[in-house]
């Protein structure tokens, strides 16, 4: 079972990674609900569901912030924030089995908090934060996929921050 926990981890990764390539703003969010998606099965199938309750709660939070132009959103969007973020501080409390158990629940609060920013750069720049959180928590959890593709997407981070960021900047200098 942990051979195809680990499978399905990998897709996930691969999809995530190449979810920061993604030029706009709409593509990053996008290829992070899907990898959420088989995060959460790979979680389930490694018995951890710290990581799959706080995956799915994590890809309400990305469905919200890609709708969050809507009339709704828009008009609520404080109250909504608020409520996804203490969403995922309650998920990681009640689930809490020691210090690691707490670990994906910042690491949602820095991706998801992320795709509320208008800003490629910055949406960049807090996501790269979530990735230690998740990374110490797949290696608790034996998700060996998820925490290589935790290293991957620190560097594709990176990557795309020289890429879109930097290079841009120097661009125009």
């Amino acid at each position: 079972m942990k051979y195809i926990a680990n499978a399905v981890g990998i897709l996930a990764v691969i999809i995530f990674v190449l979810s920061y390539q993604q030029k706009t703003r709409r593509g990053i969010v996008l290829c992070n609900i899907l990898s959420r998606g088989l995060y959460v099965v790979q979680y389930i199938l490694l018995f951890a569901f710290e990581g799959a309750v706080l995956d799915i709660i994590g890809m309400l939070a990305s469905v919200l912030a890609q709708q969050k132009n809507s009339a709704f959103i828009k008009r609520h969007l404080k109250a909504v924030m608020i409520s996804v973020n203490l969403l995922i501080i309650a998920a990681g409390i009640l689930l809490y089995k020691n210090i690691f158990s707490l670990l994906p629940m910042f690491g949602v609060l820095f991706h998801t908090g992320a795709f509320w920013l208008d800003n490629e750069k910055h949406i960049r720049r807090v996501s790269f934060i979530g990735s230690p959180f998740w990374l110490v928590y797949n290696l608790i959890s034996h998700a060996y996929g998820s925490a290589i593709g935790d290293i991957l997407t620190m560097a594709s981070i990176g990557l795309a921050i020289l890429r879109y960021d930097f290079k841009r900047k120097n661009d125009q200098s």
